[in-house]
């Protein structure tokens, strides 16, 4: 029977050959460790794939937990004549295989189940999606649409990419910051969506620009601007004051994380600049690295004031990013590219961060810009080629610069499995450009998004409301007009300094 339908795809499935009748009811059999996931089942199995849940239906689906399943997000699927049986040692495990067990019953034959066996777990351990949030606008529900959209394609991770030079997606108490933005998330709101999140075993990664693309805050504080980035807008100048407003927003930040928390501080395409008040004989030990020391320092005080457990994030930047020493074992590092033409320096950068002792890494994959469609083969390149670098931990598609997800979801469906299964090679030889794979992936996300309505384009547009590009809005009767001042603030400096945007 064909299970093409299944995304992502198992690690190992094996059919019997053998076939039966469709239930029409079943019973649910779970702990109460697992009554979540047994509620959602439930939930979903009537909704979806018309199967009533009856405590005496003679078809029993059991959610059981094995401590011998190795993977901490794996599971194990049996399905036959007799029952369906998902055992798996973590809440999360049982959660994914209920998606795949759902897959089964919404898109299979509508008559006959298959007999098969299915041994799962993902290759990537961090199967995450970034929003920019400092260049557009995410409406609280719309958020989680997006989380609910992630869980059920097995994947564990959002990064919020929450301010930039266009503006601040996170509105902060004593801080200016975000308050100028009508559409910024409150922190009692990025807190509920945290919890949100990990109902559905999704971990959020906050992302504070701490150098370049600082529009959003030297907007409030323009003292602490050291000039533009590398493609326009501000970096900060780096001294005594702006390590005082980075341990603000940390200490405005953390509460609301969960007890093991990351934060992404980005560091990169910036410009180096200091602050008059650093005095002469100091100036020699500012750097780079320097600045990476400070932030790890200022991040963990702020996490043992706040009890949290937090691991930093930055991006690795266009040649790399050198960290202190001592540090290389705390940090992970994002390396970039986005395009599959970028195939071979994709691998170089795999060849001179990846390797036993190194830096962890998640690597920055495509969805796209403002391309509609998206850059998703991008993905398949940095997982194919990452799936046996040892401290390359997953890769996060990246979706800058504007909020269309609905237009942009054949990057989160195809990429999501290849984190999940990575080294599939695309189903037809000398498919030089994709072609033929847009055609296979988008005819089954087509189907899965009128089945799963989470992901329904209609419903995707009406929780983004207007569309938002770099700050602006795009369409209708605000067309061309900023989200927040701070976006036409930027643009100003922009054409002061002749550049485009």
């Amino acid at each position: 029977m064909d299970l093409s339908f299944l995304n992502p795809p198992p690690h190992a499935l094996e059919e019997t050959g053998a076939a039966f009748e469709r239930p029409a009811a079943v019973r649910i059999a779970a702990s109460k460790a697992d009554s979540h996931s047994a509620k959602l089942l439930a939930a979903d199995l009537k909704a979806l794939a018309g199967i009533k849940v009856l405590p005496r239906a003679a078809f029993t689906i059991k959610l059981v937990r094995d401590e011998k399943v190795a993977h901490p997000e794996g599971y194990l699927l049996k399905l036959g004549e007799g029952g369906a049986e998902i055992r798996a040692a973590t809440e999360a495990g049982v959660f994914y295989g209920v998606q795949t067990l759902l897959q089964v019953a919404v898109f299979g034959d509508a008559k006959r189940w298959p007999a098969l066996s299915i041994d799962d777990r993902p290759h990537f351990g961090w199967r995450s999606f970034m929003l920019d949030m400092g260049r557009s606008i995410y409406r609280f529900a719309y958020l989680k649409r997006i989380v609910r959209i992630l869980a059920r394609l097995k994947m564990n991770a959002l990064h919020l990419h929450l301010n930039d030079d266009e503006m601040s997606g996170l509105r902060f108490r004593k801080l200016p910051i975000g308050k100028e933005n009508p559409h910024a998330l409150a922190l009692a709101e990025l807190k509920q969506l945290i919890a949100y999140a990990r109902k559905h075993h999704v971990t959020v990664l906050p992302e504070i620009e701490c150098w370049g693309h600082a529009g959003f805050g030297v907007y409030h504080f323009p003292h602490l601007r050291g000039g533009r980035g590398m493609y326009g807008g501000s970096s900060f100048a780096i001294g005594p004051e702006t390590f005082d407003l980075f341990a603000k927003i940390f200490d405005e930040l953390l509460p609301v994380l969960e007890k093991e928390c990351h934060v992404h501080v980005g560091l990169d395409e910036a410009h180096w600049a200091l602050l008059p008040s650093v005095p002469e004989a100091e100036r020699a030990k500012y750097s780079p690295e320097f600045l990476i020391q400070r932030l790890y320092e200022l991040l963990q005080a702020a996490a043992k004031k706040h009890r949290r457990s937090v691991t930093m994030h930055l991006w690795a930047d266009h040649k790399g990013r050198p960290v202190p020493k001592h540090l290389e074992g705390k940090l992970v590092l994002h390396p970039w590219r986005y395009l599959r033409r970028n195939e071979e320096d994709i691998k170089g950068k795999l060849e001179r961060l990846g390797g036993a002792g190194k830096p962890a890494l998640i690597c920055g994959s495509g969805t796209g810009q403002a391309q509609m469609g998206a850059h998703y083969l991008s993905t398949m390149v940095w997982t194919n080629a990452a799936k046996d670098v040892p401290n390359v931990r997953g890769a996060t598609l990246c979706q800058w610069c504007m909020n269309n997800v609905a237009d942009q979801m054949i990057g989160i469906y195809a990429g999501a499995g290849w984190l999940w299964t990575p080294g599939r090679p695309l189903p037809k030889e000398n498919d030089l450009y994709g072609e033929f794979f847009t055609s296979h992936r988008y005819a089954p996300m087509r189907v899965w998004q009128a089945r799963f309505r989470d992901g329904d384009p209609e419903a995707l547009r009406k929780d983004c409301g207007p569309e938002v590009h770099n700050g602006f809005y795009l369409w209708g009767p605000k067309a061309g007009k900023p989200a927040a001042p701070t976006a036409s603030w930027n643009q100003q400096w922009n054409n002061e300094s002749g550049i485009d945007g």
